[in-house]
Parts: structure tokens; C-alpha cells; sequence
């Protein structure tokens, strides 16, 4: 299947992607932007098969030769044996890496393509926000169980491979499975949709600044009219902080020659994304000032999970991450951690330092919550004793997936 049939295919699924107005600029009549109705970016390919992926960010676990290097692995209509291929003795552990340049893009899936006689027969997928060591997290289902996608299983011809979820973010990694031959060769493109991912610009650090959207190609700024803590609340969140401090109007951090492409936001505050929310779209538009956020710091965690929703709890205090104590800790404890992180709810109450010992100090000790905290820290706990356990004694959870993350699943965006 081409890269513009698949696109023109997937148009119907792209409804459920986060979308700004159809076109930049936008005509001066009052459009509906709400995420219920308002229109989609389309899916289509990220740039491995156009170039504009570089080649410095295709990367890989080790190559078999210069002729097989991780750039060779771009989908190519003109050119037949172009792969990436590693190193025997790195075959069972192979993996090839790209960097789509930009955080919280909304990847859906891949195009793949097999050597007629020696390919990858299944495999499976890991994905970072930042590519570090520590912050790669596996594709998983609904159950946390890895997922294994099948390679190529027809005579040399491409295979749409369509995640089970729309992934934020911005470095994919993909796994070697299972393989026919000595070698796998392998090739691919990447899938999804850029428009609506954000930054913060003009701050003196990552908690603030001007809110920046990304649509249709290129950076636009948010008009500041009605701009309130419901709004300010959403761009947090959609950043990976839990709160909002202030909402900033009047371009406090600084005007802007980028065109407004958002105004009159109306965010309940609930939404996970910013382009989620209603608002307006203008030609001309007459704003003269933009938006801004103050986001407050996270001061809780979860650490050393296979997946970003689960790991030991850790809280902030005074500026130091440290454990909690497992002692009477229970799923009504773990239910409020993970609310307040965002997610519907506990699976499992974790004890014994189950996912491995911290650093630091353990802060609370005996917590006994009752349910209808909002945050851990408004929990009973003995307070004015200092914990007595060990960091082999230490709390954590396993938090239900929730629609609130950086990745949601299709099947309840459908519902």
C-alpha cells in the first residue's frame, strides 16, 4: 500500500487525534474547535521516506556494514535493497531508533518492509519523550503485557502495522523478535500527526512561559482573551506537570511575531490536551497580546516502573525526592496516588521496595488514607515521628490506565 493511499484510508481514524482549525490562517467566522466535533490534523508519514527525518537521528543497536547502516532503513519506492541490517552477534537483542525531532507527536503506527527471503518476523516497540536511559517505556495492552507486532509475512511488499494506541511522543525505538535467517532485514516509515503539541518560550525555566501550539506545519502563539487557571490547567498537564500556579496574560513573558492561531480558549481544566478545548480561529485576528502559564513542580512520582504508571512513590519535599514507608500500605493508599497523578484508579498496592530501592529519605511513615484525598500528603500519617523503615521497606502502585495520559487507547476514544 503507498504512503497517500494509507493516509487517505486512515482519514477516518484520524478524528480521534488531536486537531486544530482546517486551515492557518483561518477565516474570521466563529468555528467550533471543541474536541466532540472540531476538525483533525490527517495522518500520514513523519519523514523517513521524504528525508526529512536526518540521518543523524536514525540510530541502532550495532550494523552489519556501512551498506546496512541504520539510514538505510528509510522506505524507498525507487530503490529495492535498501535495509538496515545488524550484527549476528547482536541479532537477538537488535534494535533501530529515531528521533522525530519534536516532543508529543501522536505516532499511530508504522509502514514495514521485508527482504524477500531474510526479515523481521515479529517485533516490538519502546518509546521515550527524551531518549534517556531510564525513560523508555514498552508498548503494552490493556492487560501491561508487551505488545508483539507481526513483521513482514507477504512477498516483499509494504505492511501497515497500526498501534493499538496514538503514543506521545517523540523518540521510537523498534525491538527485534523473532527473524528468518541469519539476519533480519529491515525497513520502515513512521506514522502519525504533529499538530498540537506545545511548548513554553520566553520563561527562565520549564515550569513557564508563553504557550506555543504547533499546527499545520509550524508554530503559532494562543491569544490571551478569557485565558484563565482552566486553560493554564490543560497546558500543564498536557507538559507532564499535575498543576497550574497562574494562568499569565498581557504577553508577560515577552511578545511574539508568530501568528495567534488559538483564541478564546475555553478549557474545563480536564482536558488533556490544549487543541482538546474549544476556542476560536480568525483571519486578522485583532489580539495584541498572548498567553502564558506558570506550572507548579510535580511533587510526586513514580520511579523505576517498567511502565509510567507504576513504580515506587516517591514525594518531593523541601526540594528532596524521597519513599514512603510500606508499612499498613494498602490499595485505598495506592487509589489516592494514583488519582492525583491523573489515572482512574490502583491495580496494586506494591510493598517490600518491589520496584528496587531509592536514594533518598523516606518522608512518610504509616499512612492510612480513607479514600477521598486528593493528594497523598492529605493522608493520616505519623508525622511527628521520623520513619523507621529501611529502603528495602518502601511503598509503590501499579496505576489502571486512564484516557488522562500521554497515550490513550483508540477503543475507548471510540466509545
Amino acid at each position: 500500500m503507498s504512503t497517500c493511499a494509507f493516509a487517505s484510508s486512515m482519514l477516518l481514524l484520524s478524528v480521534l487525534l488531536v486537531g486544530l482549525c482546517l486551515a492557518h490562517p483561518i477565516n474570521n467566522q466563529e468555528t467550533s474547535g471543541s474536541y466532540s466535533d472540531g476538525p483533525a490534523c490527517t495522518i500520514g508519514p513523519l519523514g523517513m521516506e521524504s528525508g526529512a527525518i536526518p540521518d543523524g537521528s536514525i540510530t541502532a543497536s550495532s550494523s552489519y556494514s556501512a551498506s546496512y547502516s541504520p539510514p538505510q532503513a528509510r522506505l524507498n519506492e525507487g530503490k529495492s535493497y535498501s535495509w538496515w541490517v545488524p550484527t549476528e552477534e547482536d541479532v537477538a537483542d537488535s534494535w533501530i531508533q529515531v528521533d522525530l525531532g519534536l516532543q508529543g507527536l501522536g505516532v499511530t503506527g508504522l509502514i514495514v518492509q521485508r527482504h524477500p527471503t531474510q526479515y523481521m518476523e515479529t517485533f516490538s516497540v519502546k518509546y521515550s519523550l527524551t531518549g534517556e536511559s531510564e525513560s523508555w517505556h514498552d508498548l503494552e495492552n490493556a492487560d501491561g503485557d508487551t505488545i508483539q507486532f507481526n513483521g513482514n509475512v507477504n512477498g516483499g511488499e509494504r505492511v501497515t502495522v497500526t498501534f493499538p494506541e496514538i503514543l506521545r511522543t517523540r523518540f521510537l525505538r523498534i525491538m527485534t523478535l523473532t527473524w528468518t535467517r541469519t539476519f533480519p532485514h529491515f525497513a520502515f516509515e513512521v506514522l502519525g500527526c504533529r499538530d498540537g503539541i506545545i511548548r513554553l518560550a520566553g520563561g527562565d525555566d520549564a515550569l513557564r512561559g508563553r504557550v506555543e501550539i504547533y499546527h499545520d506545519g509550524a508554530w503559532g502563539a494562543v491569544c490571551d482573551t478569557n485565558w484563565d487557571i482552566q486553560d493554564a490547567t490543560t497546558v500543564c498537564w498536557q507538559l507532564g506537570f499535575l498543576e497550574a500556579s497562574e494562568a499569565k496574560n498581557g504577553s508577560f513573558y515577552g511578545a511574539t511575531e508568530l501568528p495567534v492561531v488559538m483564541d478564546r480558549v475555553a478549557c474545563k481544566g480536564t482536558e488533556p490536551y490544549l487543541s482538546w478545548c474549544p476556542f476560536l480561529c480568525r483571519e486578522n485576528d485583532p489580539c495584541t497580546s498572548t498567553a502564558g502559564v506558570v506550572c507548579k513542580p510535580n511533587t510526586v512520582r513514580l520511579v523505576d516502573g517498567p511502565t509510567r504508571r507504576s513504580g515506587r512513590v516517591e514525594l518531593n519535599v523541601n526540594g528532596t525526592w524521597g519513599a514512603i514507608c510500606d508499612n499498613e500500605w494498602d490499595l485505598t493508599d495506592a487509589g489516592v496516588v494514583c488519582r492525583q497523578l491523573g489515572y482512574p484508579g490502583a491495580r496494586q498496592a506494591k510493598s517490600d521496595a518491589f520496584f528496587g530501592q531509592g536514594s533518598g529519605p523516606n518522608l512518610m511513615d504509616r499512612v492510612v488514607c480513607d479514600g477521598s484525598e486528593a493528594k497523598i500528603t492529605e493522608c493520616p500519617t505519623h508525622c511527628w515521628d521520623k520513619p523507621k523503615c529501611r529502603n528495602t521497606e518502601t511503598a509503590g502502585v501499579t496505576c489502571y490506565k486512564g484516557w488522562r495520559e500521554s497515550v490513550y487507547f483508540l477503543q475507548e476514544s471510540l466509545q
